[in-house]
């Protein structure tokens, strides 16, 4: 084989992979705007549990892509979840959620909580001492906590809502750790909620 040729297959091979990367990126994409049944379900009003393997949020022509616990149901478009839930009453147009829900079987509460936390640890938490949420709110005997986190040089916030056994708190300087937090095990239905928040940091919220 001439060394004209080796180029001129060389090449052809090329374009091939590029068209083929291309057309798995375009397919990716397209996917990702495609709400699957059984993926969103109504908890209560505004609030949604959802089983995506990945939520995808964009900005300036970037995509950061946000692993969702317990999800495996395909990455969805954040704009994508709105939409759907617009076209199937689920949100009124122009509205967005006030939570995500985790629930967990009985007496598994402060376990899934701490399942959860290890969860994020493992990606969009990982440069974070999840042990020490970077803000908390205490109201009664439940605690709001504020996780910032950075992707493609966004800032970001998780928010996890939980309700604890104790009925008053009395202030955020007696929690040394979030793992010595137990949660409500005696809730009816045992839950607690999570939510991000995109161009924020703790200090907004």
């Amino acid at each position: 084989m001439t060394w004209k040729r080796s180029k001129t297959v060389l090449l052809m091979c090329m374009i091939v992979i590029l068209n083929n990367t291309y057309k798995n990126a375009v397919s990716e994409t397209n996917t990702a705007r495609i709400v699957k049944d059984g993926s969103v379900v109504l908890f209560s009003e505004y609030e949604f549990i959802i089983k995506f393997s990945n939520l995808i949020y964009e900005k300036d022509g970037k995509e950061m892509k946000i692993p969702i616990f317990q999800g495996n149901m395909g990455d969805v478009y954040y704009k994508s979840f709105h939409e759907y839930c617009y076209k199937n009453n689920l949100l009124e147009k122009g509205w967005g959620e006030s939570s995500f829900i985790i629930k967990a079987e009985k007496g598994k509460l402060t376990k899934t909580f701490h399942e959860f936390l290890y969860f994020y640890k493992g990606n969009i938490l990982k440069n974070v001492d999840i042990s020490k949420p970077n803000k908390i709110k205490v109201y009664g005997g439940a605690l709001d906590i504020y996780y910032d986190f950075v992707i493609n040089g966004v800032p970001f916030v998780l928010q996890v809502g939980i309700s604890t056994d104790k009925k008053e708190i009395e202030d955020t300087d007696s929690i040394k750790s979030i793992f010595d937090v137990n949660l409500d095990e005696n809730m009816a239905t045992p839950i607690f909620t999570y939510r991000f928040w995109k161009n924020k940091t703790s200090n907004d919220l």
